[in-house]
């Protein structure tokens, strides 16, 4: 039998599903996806596929903790379903609930993950009903991570279909995924493409939200002026309101800590402390409190960067909402200070707890910089074998990471360490 008879044996509610989500700017579906997209009861949706892939028009290819099982569309099956569907606008009614459904869900993950990260609201975003609850952090990154190929090619869709505040939410919600993966290959154009919705749908707020998010990825690939030009923007956008200023002098600062260029940071750092601090913006504070603590530990006074960092850690562990991801990052800025200071044993403890806390968390970049952090450490003590083995372990991950200037450093430290 051919795939047209196939289809065309179908009852019409098996027909029309199939059409809908042949319509889907998807690269794979699961029954969340296909019942929020279609209108269809989940229970119902699930029958549907299990049908669908026992006719061969679907293919299961995995089953995915967060997703349950995976399927994709066979592309020959895919055209002619949807010469099933030539109403417009019963597609784009399919494309705003799946645009909806994948919001909706990385902002609930973006609610354990990260939950100060802002929801951008726009009124024509559909909400599932049945939405997807997630029962651990864990599982909300494990669902991102699976997601992540899907996020481009429903941005694009949005944007041709001229729905811009999707197109921009979307990506904004995504947050959590580029902030625990750092994956350089997706952050730096989807929030270029972000930022273009963003701009065409005329939302302040968004684009100020979208230049600094796209700040952060380009200060990851180091390039920094680019980096600072968004911030700088993003600080001439925020018309006064305190917290967007503070957030802005922050990431300038992080630019410029990250580069090196510790004492042009530190005006912005303190600032942005300040200004956090005036409006009781706890969480700001602390982290800008980090870099300060960090800033003036490597620009030789340890001793005076220490209880900077303390004060970080304390800010963050009152938080009413948790942010272990920076408590983490505190406290491997505070181990580092600790072995500068000199005071080994405390940097030794602190740091492995830094460690644990983001193995746990899963977050691969930090797990291998607070590895380099400690073999910096042993090698100011002497302690030369507990150096290299530091070194290589972290030398691995950044190499899992991909990421060249990492990769680069480490080997330099290697060498250096490996001479003595």
């Amino acid at each position: 039998m051919t795939t047209t008879d196939t289809i065309d044996r179908l009852p019409p509610e098996g027909r029309r599903l199939l059409a809908e989500i042949a319509s889907l700017p998807a690269p794979d579906l699961d029954v969340y996806a296909v019942a929020a997209s279609t209108a269809t009861p989940t229970r119902e949706a699930k029958k549907w596929l299990e049908e669908f892939t026992a006719q061969h028009l679907l293919e299961h290819t995995a089953d995915v903790a967060a997703r349950g099982v995976v399927y994709a569309i066979h592309p020959e099956v895919a055209d002619r379903a949807q010469a099933l569907n030539d109403s417009p606008g019963a597609r784009t009614a399919v494309l705003q609930r799946y645009l909806g459904f994948l919001t909706t869900t990385a902002y609930e993950a973006a609610r354990l993950l990260t939950p100060h990260h802002r929801v951008l609201e726009h009124t024509s975003r559909p909400e599932p009903a049945e939405p997807v609850r997630f029962a651990t952090k864990h599982v909300a990154l494990t669902w991102l991570e699976a997601v992540a190929p899907a996020l481009r090619p429903a941005v694009t869709a949005a944007t041709k279909h001229g729905d811009y505040a999707a197109a921009t939410c979307v990506t904004h919600a995504a947050w959590p995924l580029f902030l625990y993966t750092r994956s350089r290959a997706l952050w730096i154009p989807s929030h270029r493409q972000g930022l273009a919705a963003a701009e065409r749908w005329g939302n302040t707020t968004a684009i100020r939200e979208m230049l600094v998010m796209l700040a952060g990825g380009l200060r990851d690939i180091r390039e920094y002026d680019e980096a600072i030009t968004c911030l700088q923007r993003a600080c001439t956008l925020a018309e006064g309101n305190l917290e967007a200023v503070a957030q802005a002098d922050s990431g300038i600062g992080a630019c410029l800590h990250a580069d090196a260029r510790y004492v042009e940071a530190m005006p912005y750092l303190t600032a942005a402390a300040s200004r956090y601090e005036q409006i009781g913006h706890a969480r700001g504070q602390a982290l800008a409190l980090i870099l300060v603590g960090s800033a003036r530990a490597r620009l030789g006074d340890p001793v005076a960067g220490v209880p900077v960092l303390q004060e970080a850690c304390t800010l963050l562990s009152r938080l009413t909402e948790s942010d272990p991801l920076n408590v983490a990052r505190a406290l491997a800025y505070l181990g580092e200070a600790h072995s500068l200071a000199g005071t080994h044993d405390l940097a030794a403890t602190t740091l492995v707890h830094a460690l644990e806390r983001f193995r746990f968390l899963r977050v691969p970049y930090w797990t291998a910089h607070t590895m380099e952090f400690l073999g910096q450490a042993a090698l100011r003590v002497g302690q030369h074998d507990a150096a290299m083995d530091w070194y290589s372990t972290s030398l691995a991950q950044y190499t899992e990471l991909a990421s060249s200037h990492d990769t680069d450093r480490l080997r330099r430290r290697l060498d250096s360490a490996t001479r003595l």
